[in-house]
């Protein structure tokens, strides 16, 4: 599904409406509204940061597992350092405020602020250590580094979250990332 909005144009994969409508019907607990709003504050920040770095943004891909701002030209190195940090920056700064408040809003975009610092594949911590790397060594060996750091983190998770399974009977979020992470690095490949 594509619309224009002045000239910006925004594409909404129909897997990723699908699958928040599934979600928001088996959702009795509105709990997923609060990870929703953390998701919408994370890329706003991303947005803002390209704003105030003068990056003109030219489309917004939303797919089912991602976000995809994409921007006229490639932002220097220190624009690009920003804008990835800004969307984990909003999360904190709202979880800062709306924590002692509300846990259920609060906790949401905590969690997904330090999460997307991870130095793995398709997290903002990622995408960092890319261009932190790219400065000094070539696209091969980039690849290579953030791959074995995807797989560093994503084992103990993955770890983790089969414990955290067995040991509760129902909380697979840590199982789910971690499948998740898995997926991005072999479709990578």
């Amino acid at each position: 599904m594509k619309l224009r909005i002045a000239d910006t144009e925004i594409f909404v994969g129909y897997e990723a409406v699908a699958a928040l409508t599934a979600v928001l019907l088996i959702d009795r607990e509105n709990r997923f509204i609060c990870c929703l709003a953390a998701a919408v504050v994370h890329e706003l920040g991303h947005i803002l940061m390209m704003r105030l770095r003068s990056v003109r943004i030219t489309g917004l891909r939303l797919r089912l597992f991602d976000v995809l701002i994409e921007a006229d030209e490639p932002p220097s190195f220190g624009a690009d350092v920003l804008i990835t940090l800004g969307g984990p920056a909003a999360n904190l700064a709202f979880a800062a405020v709306s924590l002692p408040f509300s846990f259920e809003i609060g906790m949401p975009q905590l969690a997904l602020g330090i999460f997307n610092l991870l130095p793995a594949m398709s997290l903002d911590g990622g995408h960092l250590l890319r261009i932190c790397l790219e400065r000094r060594y070539s696209a091969r060996v980039c690849d290579i580094i953030l791959t074995i750091t995807t797989i560093v983190f994503v084992l103990p998770l993955m770890t983790a979250g089969i414990y955290l399974l067995f040991k509760s009977k129902y909380n697979y979020s840590f199982l789910a990332i971690s499948l998740y992470l898995l997926t991005v690095l072999l479709l990578k490949k």
